[in-house]
């Protein structure tokens, strides 16, 4: 008996030596400027050129609440198209943007949006707590910025912490330092936080990190999406009708460009 216990421990002890422990990288503020830290971002955005993923959202607000799927292609700087559907596999909705133009092809009231990004300014896609023209920088983890002046750059809880401005406009952002990408950003107007968005679950697919779980929240109204992504292509081709959007015969077809001409 006494000999089964030293075997057990002594294999045990072999298994943890064998063990590969991951260390984590460390922060060193003297490293990495925040210029940096931007431009690595932006470089990363840019070299993702098309995706190809499915979803599960989960919506949670005050007075709506829910899950859904979707589905997401982007091509390039022009396309993307997001088809989302309920419980049952019940179409709800669809929105496709290219850089000049948007269709939003609402299944629930078939009815069929077209216009221009100026056209669906403030407007909301479907129950979601996020504008149309937000979907893009959403769905695809995009933070876009112009000249940001730096305010604070330091260590936090071993990731690089960035407040900066531009204007009225400022951002608290926070990086890891092993793969020095955006783990979270929080949007500010006037001192006022608008809303924030988390990045986790970075994995590396086609020799680039992506994050495949994303969360939007919206503090002041207590309104938040997360999106979880299921299965996810990074820099691969796919046919290019995939882009097409089939609308009912039945469906009400509204041009907002013509109604805002009025």
């Amino acid at each position: 008996m006494k000999r089964l216990v030293l075997i057990y421990f002594l294999s045990i002890l072999l298994i943890q030596g064998c063990s590969v422990v991951k260390q984590q990288t460390k922060a060193d503020i003297t490293s990495v400027t925040y210029r940096d830290l931007l431009q690595h971002n932006v470089s990363w955005q840019n070299s993702i050129k098309t995706l190809k993923a499915s979803t599960r959202i989960t919506l949670d607000s005050p007075n709506f609440a829910g899950k859904f799927d979707a589905k997401i292609l982007m091509d390039g700087k022009d396309s993307l198209l997001i088809t989302v559907t309920g419980p049952f596999g019940m179409q709800l909705g669809k929105v496709f943007l290219s850089e000049n133009r948007f269709l939003f092809y609402n299944q629930l009231m078939n009815k069929f949006f077209t216009g221009s990004k100026h056209d669906f300014k403030g407007q909301n896609f479907l129950q979601f707590p996020i504008e149309i023209g937000q979907i893009r920088n959403v769905f695809i983890a995009q933070d876009k910025f112009d000249v940001l002046k730096m305010a604070r750059f330091e260590v936090r809880d071993n990731q690089y912490y960035l407040e900066a401005d531009n204007g009225k406009a400022a951002f608290n952002i926070w990086f890891d330092p092993s793969h020095l990408l955006i783990t979270r950003i929080e949007y500010l107007n006037e001192g006022q936080l608008l809303f924030y968005k988390e990045y986790k679950d970075f994995r590396k697919m086609s020799d680039t990190y992506f994050p495949h779980h994303i969360n939007f929240v919206r503090p002041d109204t207590h309104e938040g999406l997360s999106i979880y992504f299921a299965s996810l292509m990074l820099n691969e081709s796919f046919e290019k009708d995939a882009f097409d959007i089939r609308v009912s015969d039945s469906a009400s077809q509204i041009d907002l460009s013509l109604q805002n001409q009025n």
